[in-house]
Protein backbone atom coordinates (compact mmCIF):
# COMPACT_ATOMS: atom_id res chain seq x y z
CA UNK A 1 0.00 0.00 0.00
CA UNK A 2 1.13 3.68 -0.62
CA UNK A 3 -0.66 4.70 2.33
CA UNK A 4 -3.45 3.06 5.07
CA UNK A 5 -6.00 2.10 3.98
CA UNK A 6 -9.44 1.22 6.50
CA UNK A 7 -9.62 2.12 10.48
CA UNK A 8 -10.82 5.27 11.64
CA UNK A 9 -11.83 8.48 9.25
CA UNK A 10 -10.27 12.18 8.70
CA UNK A 11 -12.06 14.85 8.90
CA UNK A 12 -13.96 14.86 5.66
CA UNK A 13 -13.34 18.13 3.84
CA UNK A 14 -15.40 19.14 0.35
CA UNK A 15 -13.34 20.22 -2.99
CA UNK A 16 -14.17 23.93 -3.35
CA UNK A 17 -12.92 26.41 -5.93
CA UNK A 18 -9.30 26.75 -6.38
CA UNK A 19 -7.10 29.62 -5.77
CA UNK A 20 -3.25 30.53 -6.36
CA UNK A 21 -2.94 27.30 -8.33
CA UNK A 22 0.27 28.95 -9.95
CA UNK A 23 1.25 29.81 -6.78
CA UNK A 24 4.18 28.38 -4.21
CA UNK A 25 2.91 27.26 -1.28
CA UNK A 26 4.67 28.06 1.73
CA UNK A 27 3.53 28.08 5.59
CA UNK A 28 3.08 31.77 6.09
CA UNK A 29 2.96 35.33 4.40
CA UNK A 30 5.89 36.36 6.19
CA UNK A 31 8.09 33.11 4.78
CA UNK A 32 6.82 34.54 1.29
CA UNK A 33 8.48 37.49 1.71
CA UNK A 34 11.77 35.11 3.21
CA UNK A 35 11.44 33.62 0.03
CA UNK A 36 11.65 36.05 -2.40
CA UNK A 37 14.28 37.99 -0.68
CA UNK A 38 16.17 35.03 -0.42
CA UNK A 39 16.30 33.87 -4.32
CA UNK A 40 16.76 37.87 -5.30
CA UNK A 41 19.24 38.64 -3.33
CA UNK A 42 18.53 42.22 -2.96
CA UNK A 43 20.99 44.27 -0.84
CA UNK A 44 18.41 46.90 -0.10
CA UNK A 45 14.73 47.22 0.14
CA UNK A 46 12.14 50.43 0.27
CA UNK A 47 9.27 49.89 2.56
CA UNK A 48 6.34 51.78 3.84
CA UNK A 49 6.85 53.46 7.82
CA UNK A 50 2.80 52.16 7.70
CA UNK A 51 4.14 48.77 7.44
CA UNK A 52 3.83 45.39 10.02
CA UNK A 53 6.95 44.72 12.09
CA UNK A 54 6.85 41.28 11.10
CA UNK A 55 8.23 42.45 7.92
CA UNK A 56 11.04 44.52 9.22
CA UNK A 57 12.09 41.68 11.52
CA UNK A 58 12.13 39.26 8.24
CA UNK A 59 14.09 42.13 6.29
CA UNK A 60 16.93 42.16 9.31
CA UNK A 61 16.92 38.52 9.55
CA UNK A 62 18.05 38.20 6.25
CA UNK A 63 20.46 41.40 6.97
CA UNK A 64 19.13 43.48 3.66
CA UNK A 65 19.50 47.64 4.14
CA UNK A 66 16.49 49.41 4.28
CA UNK A 67 14.82 52.84 4.21
CA UNK A 68 11.21 53.76 5.15
CA UNK A 69 9.02 55.78 2.69
CA UNK A 70 5.94 58.05 3.28
CA UNK A 71 2.33 57.34 1.66
CA UNK A 72 -0.57 59.50 1.11
CA UNK A 73 -4.43 59.99 2.22
CA UNK A 74 -5.33 57.34 -0.52
CA UNK A 75 -2.47 54.55 0.98
CA UNK A 76 -0.35 55.95 -1.65
CA UNK A 77 3.42 56.19 -1.72
CA UNK A 78 5.30 59.37 -1.52
CA UNK A 79 8.70 58.55 -3.58
CA UNK A 80 11.18 59.43 -6.11
CA UNK A 81 11.38 56.17 -8.66
CA UNK A 82 14.52 57.29 -9.61
CA UNK A 83 16.83 56.74 -6.17
CA UNK A 84 16.22 53.01 -6.97
CA UNK A 85 19.86 51.51 -7.85
CA UNK A 86 20.65 48.46 -9.42
CA UNK A 87 19.54 45.36 -6.91
CA UNK A 88 17.59 47.38 -4.55
CA UNK A 89 13.76 47.15 -4.82
CA UNK A 90 10.55 48.69 -3.80
CA UNK A 91 8.04 46.68 -1.39
CA UNK A 92 4.28 47.83 -1.59
CA UNK A 93 1.62 47.14 0.46
CA UNK A 94 -2.05 46.18 -1.08
CA UNK A 95 -4.02 48.11 2.06
CA UNK A 96 -6.28 46.10 3.16
CA UNK A 97 -7.00 44.27 0.05
CA UNK A 98 -8.51 47.79 -1.58
CA UNK A 99 -5.30 49.18 -3.53
CA UNK A 100 -5.38 46.80 -6.44
CA UNK A 101 -6.41 49.58 -9.26
CA UNK A 102 -3.32 51.55 -8.09
CA UNK A 103 -1.09 48.19 -7.84
CA UNK A 104 -1.73 47.67 -11.33
CA UNK A 105 -0.64 51.39 -12.14
CA UNK A 106 2.20 51.09 -9.74
CA UNK A 107 3.85 48.02 -11.73
CA UNK A 108 3.94 50.24 -15.06
CA UNK A 109 6.16 52.86 -13.27
CA UNK A 110 8.39 50.06 -11.66
CA UNK A 111 9.29 46.77 -13.24
CA UNK A 112 11.57 46.34 -9.44
CA UNK A 113 8.86 45.91 -6.80
CA UNK A 114 7.41 43.26 -4.35
CA UNK A 115 3.78 43.42 -3.93
CA UNK A 116 2.29 42.81 0.12
CA UNK A 117 -0.74 40.70 -0.52
CA UNK A 118 -0.98 39.91 3.11
CA UNK A 119 -3.95 41.63 3.33
CA UNK A 120 -5.24 41.20 0.37
CA UNK A 121 -5.95 37.43 -0.76
CA UNK A 122 -7.98 37.45 -3.80
CA UNK A 123 -5.60 40.06 -5.82
CA UNK A 124 -5.01 38.54 -9.03
CA UNK A 125 -0.88 38.43 -9.55
CA UNK A 126 0.69 40.16 -11.70
CA UNK A 127 2.64 38.26 -14.40
CA UNK A 128 6.66 39.12 -13.61
CA UNK A 129 5.95 41.29 -10.33
CA UNK A 130 7.02 39.42 -7.33
CA UNK A 131 4.04 38.89 -4.41
CA UNK A 132 3.10 37.33 -1.49
CA UNK A 133 -0.03 36.47 0.54
CA UNK A 134 -1.47 35.50 3.70
CA UNK A 135 -4.96 33.24 4.02
CA UNK A 136 -5.00 33.19 7.78
CA UNK A 137 -5.93 36.82 7.05
CA UNK A 138 -9.53 35.87 4.91
CA UNK A 139 -10.16 32.18 5.89
CA UNK A 140 -10.16 29.66 8.94
CA UNK A 141 -6.94 28.07 8.68
CA UNK A 142 -3.53 28.03 11.17
CA UNK A 143 -1.07 29.19 8.83
CA UNK A 144 -0.42 29.17 4.73
CA UNK A 145 1.27 31.49 2.55
CA UNK A 146 1.53 32.06 -1.19
CA UNK A 147 4.70 33.12 -3.22
CA UNK A 148 4.48 34.64 -7.21
CA UNK A 149 7.88 34.49 -8.01
CA UNK A 150 9.74 33.01 -11.51
CA UNK A 151 13.04 32.44 -9.52
CA UNK A 152 12.54 28.61 -7.71
CA UNK A 153 14.55 26.92 -4.90
CA UNK A 154 14.12 23.88 -3.29
CA UNK A 155 12.14 24.49 -0.17
CA UNK A 156 13.10 20.53 1.90
CA UNK A 157 10.48 20.52 4.65
CA UNK A 158 6.85 20.37 4.91
CA UNK A 159 4.73 22.33 8.06
CA UNK A 160 2.52 20.31 10.38
CA UNK A 161 -1.05 21.82 11.82
CA UNK A 162 -2.59 19.80 13.37
CA UNK A 163 -1.54 20.74 16.84
CA UNK A 164 -2.21 24.36 16.45
CA UNK A 165 -5.92 24.44 15.13
CA UNK A 166 -7.24 24.31 18.77
CA UNK A 167 -8.27 28.27 18.26
CA UNK A 168 -9.63 27.18 15.18
CA UNK A 169 -12.39 24.41 16.58
CA UNK A 170 -13.22 26.04 19.81
CA UNK A 171 -14.55 29.38 17.78
CA UNK A 172 -16.47 27.07 15.46
CA UNK A 173 -17.93 25.39 19.10
CA UNK A 174 -17.77 28.71 20.80
CA UNK A 175 -17.07 32.46 20.93
CA UNK A 176 -14.18 34.01 20.15
CA UNK A 177 -12.80 35.00 23.83
CA UNK A 178 -12.62 31.12 23.81
CA UNK A 179 -10.16 30.25 21.83
CA UNK A 180 -8.30 33.91 22.09
CA UNK A 181 -5.46 32.80 23.89
CA UNK A 182 -4.83 29.83 21.35
CA UNK A 183 -4.84 32.11 18.65
CA UNK A 184 -1.89 34.17 20.43
CA UNK A 185 0.23 31.32 20.78
CA UNK A 186 -0.26 29.97 17.52
CA UNK A 187 0.87 33.98 15.94
CA UNK A 188 3.76 33.45 17.91
CA UNK A 189 4.94 30.08 16.56
CA UNK A 190 4.17 31.13 13.07
CA UNK A 191 6.75 34.53 13.82
CA UNK A 192 9.38 32.15 14.61
CA UNK A 193 9.11 29.58 12.23
CA UNK A 194 11.41 28.72 9.30
CA UNK A 195 10.05 28.66 5.74
CA UNK A 196 8.68 25.25 4.73
CA UNK A 197 6.32 24.56 2.00
CA UNK A 198 2.29 24.48 2.94
CA UNK A 199 0.73 21.88 5.66
CA UNK A 200 -1.43 19.35 3.80
CA UNK A 201 -4.58 20.35 6.30
CA UNK A 202 -3.64 24.05 5.71
CA UNK A 203 -4.43 23.39 1.81
CA UNK A 204 -7.23 21.18 2.78
CA UNK A 205 -9.09 24.09 4.32
CA UNK A 206 -8.05 26.25 1.50
CA UNK A 207 -9.32 24.29 -0.96
CA UNK A 208 -12.93 23.78 0.60
CA UNK A 209 -13.75 27.23 0.93
CA UNK A 210 -16.50 28.73 -0.81
CA UNK A 211 -14.39 31.36 -2.23
CA UNK A 212 -17.17 33.10 -4.24
CA UNK A 213 -19.54 33.61 -1.38
CA UNK A 214 -16.59 34.91 0.65
CA UNK A 215 -16.00 37.63 -1.98
CA UNK A 216 -19.40 38.81 -2.06
CA UNK A 217 -20.05 38.79 1.20
CA UNK A 218 -17.13 41.12 1.89
CA UNK A 219 -17.39 43.33 -0.90
CA UNK A 220 -20.97 43.86 0.19
CA UNK A 221 -20.23 44.20 3.98
CA UNK A 222 -17.84 46.98 3.20
CA UNK A 223 -19.83 48.71 0.83
CA UNK A 224 -22.95 48.64 3.13
CA UNK A 225 -19.82 50.65 5.55
CA UNK A 226 -18.87 53.03 3.16
CA UNK A 227 -22.70 54.18 2.41
CA UNK A 228 -23.38 54.21 6.20
CA UNK A 229 -19.98 56.31 6.49
CA UNK A 230 -19.37 58.29 3.90
CA UNK A 231 -20.43 61.87 5.21
CA UNK A 232 -18.17 61.31 8.31
CA UNK A 233 -15.53 59.08 7.01
CA UNK A 234 -12.17 61.26 6.82
CA UNK A 235 -10.66 58.43 4.49
CA UNK A 236 -12.58 58.06 1.73
CA UNK A 237 -11.07 54.90 0.10
CA UNK A 238 -14.20 53.28 -2.03
CA UNK A 239 -13.81 50.06 -3.23
CA UNK A 240 -12.92 49.19 -6.78
CA UNK A 241 -15.07 46.55 -8.82
CA UNK A 242 -12.83 43.40 -8.89
CA UNK A 243 -11.16 44.15 -5.02
CA UNK A 244 -12.08 41.94 -1.95
CA UNK A 245 -11.46 43.95 1.41
CA UNK A 246 -9.93 43.00 4.51
CA UNK A 247 -11.52 45.24 6.77
CA UNK A 248 -13.02 48.81 6.40
CA UNK A 249 -11.13 51.90 7.73
CA UNK A 250 -13.22 54.14 9.37
CA UNK A 251 -12.00 57.10 10.77
CA UNK A 252 -14.09 59.83 12.81
CA UNK A 253 -13.66 62.63 15.39
CA UNK A 254 -14.73 60.30 18.42
CA UNK A 255 -13.57 57.53 20.16
CA UNK A 256 -15.48 54.18 19.80
CA UNK A 257 -12.67 51.02 19.58
CA UNK A 258 -13.56 50.72 23.55
CA UNK A 259 -17.23 51.04 23.10
CA UNK A 260 -17.25 48.20 20.28
CA UNK A 261 -14.78 46.14 22.16
CA UNK A 262 -17.23 46.19 25.41
CA UNK A 263 -19.98 44.74 23.07
CA UNK A 264 -17.94 41.87 21.57
CA UNK A 265 -16.83 43.29 18.55
CA UNK A 266 -12.93 43.23 17.94
CA UNK A 267 -11.23 45.28 15.75
CA UNK A 268 -7.07 44.80 14.72
CA UNK A 269 -4.65 47.54 14.71
CA UNK A 270 -2.73 47.92 12.23
CA UNK A 271 -0.21 48.62 13.23
CA UNK A 272 1.25 49.62 16.88
CA UNK A 273 4.96 49.23 16.00
CA UNK A 274 4.35 52.13 13.60
CA UNK A 275 4.07 54.43 16.91
CA UNK A 276 7.32 54.18 17.30
CA UNK A 277 9.20 54.67 13.94
CA UNK A 278 7.04 57.95 13.45
CA UNK A 279 6.02 61.43 14.88
CA UNK A 280 2.83 62.14 16.31
CA UNK A 281 1.25 64.25 13.25
CA UNK A 282 2.48 62.07 10.61
CA UNK A 283 -0.09 60.43 8.51
CA UNK A 284 1.05 56.57 9.67
CA UNK A 285 1.15 57.57 12.96
CA UNK A 286 -2.52 59.02 12.84
CA UNK A 287 -3.70 55.61 10.66
CA UNK A 288 -2.45 53.26 13.58
CA UNK A 289 -4.01 55.51 16.45
CA UNK A 290 -7.09 56.97 15.61
CA UNK A 291 -8.83 54.73 12.39
CA UNK A 292 -10.65 51.99 13.52
CA UNK A 293 -10.53 48.40 11.55
CA UNK A 294 -13.67 47.47 11.18
CA UNK A 295 -14.80 43.81 10.52
CA UNK A 296 -16.17 42.82 7.48
CA UNK A 297 -15.56 39.39 7.27
CA UNK A 298 -17.68 36.30 6.19
CA UNK A 299 -19.51 35.69 9.46
CA UNK A 300 -20.67 39.28 9.77
CA UNK A 301 -24.70 39.20 9.27
CA UNK A 302 -26.37 42.37 8.00
CA UNK A 303 -28.01 42.56 11.58
CA UNK A 304 -24.76 43.04 13.40
CA UNK A 305 -22.92 45.30 10.54
CA UNK A 306 -26.79 47.74 11.91
CA UNK A 307 -25.46 46.79 15.27
CA UNK A 308 -22.01 48.03 14.78
CA UNK A 309 -23.53 51.52 13.16
CA UNK A 310 -25.69 52.10 15.69
CA UNK A 311 -22.78 51.83 18.39
CA UNK A 312 -20.97 54.23 16.87
CA UNK A 313 -23.18 56.67 15.94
Amino acid sequence: MRRSVGGYLALELNKGQVVHSDAIAVNSGRNGLRYILQVRKYSKIYVPYYTCDVVLTTIEELGIVYDFYKIDSKLEPIFEWEQIKENEVFLYTNYFGIKDEYVRKLVKQIKKCIIDNAQAFYADPITGIDSFYSPRKFLGVPDGGYVYCDAETTIEDQDVSYERMSHLLKRLEFDAEEGYGDFVENEKYLDNSPLKRMSVITEALIGSADHQSIKNKRINNYNYFYKAFKEVNKIDLPLAIDSVPLVFPLWIDKEVKSTLQSNRCYTATYWSKVLEWTVVDSLEYKLTKEVVYLPIDQNIAIEELKLIINLIK
